[in-house]
């Protein structure tokens, strides 16, 4: 999965998108089946939505979790410089506003540059699976 991370990148998501609205799909056939037809209709159309509009999910999600990611940063900056962080050295000083300004900062990444942090999150995501797939590999060798 790491490796299909890596290589496929943005195409990964829609690959993921059709997976997702062919399995509702699939369910709401068996909910027909079983005579479940309000639960059915639904599970159709959120198949169809999502395998039509997945990229408008994507996007919609991202904007809300930019959003969040922006609020967050500017909070933890006004509660930093309410608590007056006076006295602390250095290193505490920056420690408290390390995660704000990161926070910040991916958050204006994803509002305005999205389908570069799409990209970015994607190889983080495609090379720490990668590396816990070795480590769970080598545990898995050296376990008799």
């Amino acid at each position: 999965m790491g490796v299909l991370l890596l290589v496929l990148k943005g195409d990964f998501i829609s690959i993921l998108m059709s997976i997702l609205g062919v399995g509702l799909i699939v369910l709401g056939i068996m909910d027909l089946v079983a005579k479940n037809i309000p639960s059915a209709i639904i599970k159709l159309i959120c198949g169809v939505f999502v395998i039509v509009c997945g990229w408008v999910v994507v996007s919609a999600v991202l904007y809300v979790v930019a959003a969040l990611l922006l609020v967050f940063g500017v909070l933890c900056i006004y509660y930093n410089l309410k608590r007056k962080v006076r006295g602390c050295t250095p290193v505490q000083t920056a420690s408290y506003y390390i995660m704000p300004a990161i926070c910040l900062f991916i958050g204006v990444l994803l509002l305005f540059h999205k389908g570069a942090a799409i990209n970015i999150i994607l190889i983080i995501c495609g090379i720490s699976t990668i590396i816990e797939g070795g480590i769970l590999l080598c545990n898995a060798i050296t376990e008799k």
